[in-house]
C-alpha cells in the first residue's frame, strides 16, 4: 500500500493497488502489517498520522483539518434580449459558411494532389518500361 503524506505527517491519501503522487507531498510504501484493521473503513484526510515507522490516530484531527471548499462555479453572463440571441445566431451562421468553404476548399486541394500523384506514377510506370534509369525522370 502506498500513503501519501503532508508536512506533518498526517495521512491525507493511500492507494492499495498502483501508485499515488501529488507535488509537494510525500509518497511511502508500507506493508499491510503495518495498517491498523479499521484503517480502509475510518479513513478521513489527516484522520490518521504516520510517526516511527506506524500508522497511529492523529490526535490533533478535527473535522476541520483537511475540510476542502467546493469549486467556484465562475459567473457567465448570457446574453438575455432577442436581439442579443439573433445576433449570436446570425454570427455561428456565418462562422458554419466560412468552415463549409474552408472544406470545400480542401477537399479541391486533394483531389488536385490525387491527380499530380496518378501522373507522377505513371511517368514513373513510363520510365521503367522504356529501360531507362530509374532515377531519372523526365517532365510530366
Amino acid at each position: 500500500m502506498q500513503i501519501l503524506l503532508n508536512q506533518n505527517n498526517d495521512i491525507i491519501a493511500y492507494a492499495v493497488s498502483g501508485g499515488i503522487e501529488r507535488e509537494g507531498y510525500k509518497t511511502l510504501t508500507i506493508e499491510d502489517n503495518q495498517v491498523p484493521d479499521s484503517f480502509r473503513e475510518l479513513f478521513k484526510p489527516s484522520f490518521y498520522i504516520f510517526e516511527n515507522g506506524e500508522i497511529k490516530l492523529n490526535p490533533i484531527y478535527h473535522e476541520e483539518t483537511e475540510k476542502v471548499d467546493p469549486p467556484q462555479v465562475p459567473q457567465v453572463d448570457f446574453p438575455t434580449s432577442d436581439e442579443a440571441l439573433r445576433r449570436m445566431f446570425s454570427s455561428m451562421q456565418v462562422q458554419i459558411v466560412q468552415g463549409n468553404k474552408m472544406v470545400t476548399q480542401l477537399t479541391q486541394q486533394n483531389a488536385q494532389l490525387s491527380q499530380e500523384l496518378v501522373k507522377l506514377n505513371q511517368a514513373i510506370d513510363d520510365i521503367k518500361e522504356v529501360g531507362k534509369d530509374e532515377n531519372v525522370i523526365s517532365e510530366v
